[in-house]
């Protein structure tokens, strides 16, 4: 019997790290309203415009976050939110960021500020796509200095530097 020292070739996996799953692009700095329909509406159409998300699907987006925030505000407390929502048509996950000036427009849990909204898709059937990304925000956000760091950042480069750096 013989036995092979070659790894057998595995699917690339998904990536793990905000790092890897959050493009410059897709970062808003100071959006120019605050109300949470507001954000989601502007990281939609920032998705739409960087061709993550086809135009003809951003009303599906936008009403699938919607029906998500209606069961209950995603704004998790310590100042971070998380709207999202399973998507048939997405292959991979799919997320853009925006770092707010006061964070007043959310229904967070704990009644704090929002100042860090992460917009995350993810494909429908893929559980652990969707287990994954939501892992990787809520492990990072979880941090203090991750959050200190995000919060000293004026443009969508530095926020990359905190996640290439941090996450």
């Amino acid at each position: 019997m013989r036995i092979s020292n070659e790894r057998p070739t595995m699917p690339d996996p998904a990536p793990k790290t905000l790092a890897e799953l959050i493009h410059e692009d897709n970062i808003i700095i100071n959006p120019a309203s605050e109300e949470r329909q507001s954000v989601i509406k502007a990281l939609v159409q920032n998705m739409v415009a960087t061709g993550l998300v086809v135009k003809t699907q951003a009303s599906t987006v936008s009403r699938l976050i919607n029906e998500r925030e209606a069961l209950g505000s995603t704004a998790l407390g310590g100042g971070v939110a998380i709207p999202h929502a399973r998507i048939g048509f997405a292959k991979r996950p799919l997320l853009a960021f925006a770092r707010l000036r006061n964070g007043q427009g959310f229904n967070s849990l704990d009644g704090a500020s929002v100042h860090f909204v992460f917009l995350a898709l993810t494909p429908k059937d893929d559980d652990d796509a969707h287990r994954a990304v939501l892992q990787a925000i809520t492990s990072f956000v979880r941090q203090a200095v991750h959050r200190k760091a995000l919060s000293g950042c004026l443009t969508p480069a530095d926020v990359k530097s905190v996640f290439i750096d941090y996450a």
